[in-house]
């Protein structure tokens, strides 16, 4: 039964072929993991045979490929579902509401000494920066660590302190810095590189559990339509890359790995990495293996990038400016009234060179325009390899800065569901120039890959909001906002791609992204609604996938749905 179709659709089908536009057709046929044929019913039906299956999509559906978060901090995910979750909060109070009711339910387990870990509380939230003698009203003598909203900053106990060895004579890490208090104690916070000095004494999940942990969250992913991640890593030090590349290259070789995964590492995991031979779109090894099918789930895998930070964050108030923050005044910013750069240019563009010599190629966090024009400077003189060169997030770009990604053949990833909850944050910060946050429309109109992300889980791990976002340049479920840089607003099509395509082709992925002959059978089907002109924000946002299929494999179904 070769070259006969396993699985035919009909239907209105987006192949994304060409430059622009969805590329419609009315039918594609599927033989194990590829798109044999993407045209006319006739075309199609040629390939038909007695066990062909058959989806005759309904008329308000349609066929579309599978979406890559392109900046998805996955192993961060799987992590973040045992700790607790403190974005529900509104104020201080109902965030240490939340801290309290874990601790109390960790002693009522008799856990009276663990770790309580967690994630999402904000400055703006709190309305000041918190400190140990908060967490010690409700959680008193326990070890706790809490991310921001955001990553780039992390608020610990007194305990979490003591076992780390933090104390008013530990100087601050380069690209980190202790908070303290005017006698010169540590006062809990700890920004950006520093909230990784207490990682070395939290205790670290099994393989087993981590295995566990990423197989219901691949299942999460794919009920919104995400087939495969771009890992930028964890902000953890976990130097022996114990996670991340190796983790996920095992499970591939093994045939377990349950989505796609290009998988980055940090800049104190490059020695490891150069030591273990890890080259930027490396696979894992199939020549061994006599199992088809086991050699094509090995190649759900690709090593990723070296990850680099050039600044800080918004909502950390840590990111580099060109000019001083509009509030510095009132407000003043983490390092200074500009910002803060977390490393020299020159130990930057020496980690690039080294990582460049050993075939791993740099992606450049950066936040703000100071920020990304020194990424822009150290990556042009860096040359392309397995992977595109990539600014990850680029949210506030000079004017004068947004013709050189495409010129320089460089990859905007970028991230504009950020845009519905920092455009108020960046109006206070930023001022007028906050109209050029996520120049969308500048960077693709002068040719600039744009692969969209969630940057999960600072954000919802959902890519239909930041599509509409991208769309109406404000939340897609509050129409009497006020956009932010209307002018930088893309169409439907364009925003469809950079979900879609810019990721597999910032990643060099010839055969991701569109359904057409030979690509990979990563598809989805979705309600029309979303999709269609002219768009209503809320509508796309709210889209959820009928069904996903991962090489040509059915990995989620809603139950209301029946191909057929």
């Amino acid at each position: 039964m070769k070259g006969r179709a396993q699985l035919i659709v009909e239907g209105r089908i987006a192949t994304l072929a060409g430059d622009e536009g969805f590329g419609w057709v009315e039918a594609l046929a599927v033989w194990e993991e590829l798109v044999l044929v993407a045209g006319s019913l006739a075309e199609v039906e040629a390939l038909a045979g007695p066990g062909t299956r058959r989806w005759r999509l309904p008329p308000d559906t349609v066929a579309m490929p599978g979406i890559t978060d392109a900046h998805l901090h996955l192993m961060m995910l799987v992590l973040t579902q045992t700790q607790v979750d403190l974005s529900p909060a509104d104020d201080l109070v109902g965030t240490l509401e939340l801290v309290g009711r874990a601790h109390a339910e960790r002693l009522a387990e008799g856990d009276s000494d663990g770790w309580l870990l967690g994630h999402g509380w904000s400055l703006d939230r709190l309305g000041r920066w918190p400190d140990t003698a908060d967490l010690e009203r409700v959680a008193p003598r326990r070890p706790v660590a809490l991310y921001a909203h955001d990553h780039h900053s992390r608020w610990v106990s007194a305990e979490a302190l003591r076992l780390a060895g933090v104390t008013d004579l530990s100087g601050d890490p380069p690209g980190g810095m202790i908070r303290r208090a005017d006698d010169g104690q540590p006062t809990g916070i700890l920004h950006e590189i520093a909230s990784s000095l207490v990682d070395e004494v939290i205790p670290d999940p099994t393989d087993g559990e981590l295995e566990v942990g990423l197989g219901r969250v691949a299942g999460d992913l794919a009920a919104l339509g995400i087939t495969g991640a771009h890992d930028p890593g964890e902000l953890s030090g976990d130097r022996a890359i114990s996670r991340g590349p190796t983790f996920y290259s095992r499970l591939a070789a093994q045939g377990r790995l349950p989505l796609r995964v290009h998988a980055s590492v940090r800049a104190p995991q490059l020695d490891r990495a150069i030591e273990l031979g890890l080259r930027s779109g490396q696979g894992v090894d199939e020549d061994d293996s006599s199992d088809p099918l086991l050699a094509r789930l090995a190649g759900r895998y690709r090593m990723g990038w070296l990850k680099l930070f050039t600044d800080g964050s918004l909502g950390s108030r840590s990111a580099a400016m060109l000019e001083p923050y509009s509030d510095a005044l009132q407000r003043p910013p983490t390092g200074g009234p500009r910002g803060m750069f977390l490393a020299s240019r020159e130990a930057l563009a020496e980690d690039l060179r080294r990582a460049s010599a050993a075939g791993i190629v740099g992606q450049l966090h950066a936040i703000g325009d100071a920020g990304v024009r020194l990424a822009l400077d150290l990556l042009a003189g860096l040359p392309d390899g397995g992977l595109m060169r990539r600014v990850e997030h680029a949210q506030l770009v000079d004017p004068a800065d947004m013709p050189r990604f495409a010129a320089s053949g460089m990859a905007a990833s970028v991230q504009p569901v950020h845009l519905r909850s920092d455009a108020g944050p960046a109006r206070e910060a930023w001022g007028e120039r906050s109209r050029h946050a996520f120049p969308l429309a500048a960077l693709a109109g002068a040719g600039a890959l744009i692969p969209f992300g969630t940057d999960a889980p600072v954000e919802p791990v959902d890519p239909w909001p930041g599509i509409a976002v991208a769309i109406a340049r404000r939340d897609p479920y509050r129409p009497s906002d006020e956009p932010l840089g209307a002018e930088h607003a893309i169409s439907l099509a364009r925003a469809i791609r950079a979900a879609c395509l810019d990721p597999a082709l910032s990643a060099r992925e010839e055969r991701l992204g569109r359904l057409l002959p030979g690509y990979r059978a990563d598809l989805l089907i979705v309600p029309a609604e979303g999709l269609r002109e002219p768009v209503d924000p809320a509508a796309l946002a709210s889209t959820r996938p009928l069904a996903t299929l991962i090489d040509g494999e059915l990995v989620f179904r809603q139950s209301s749905f029946e191909p057929g």
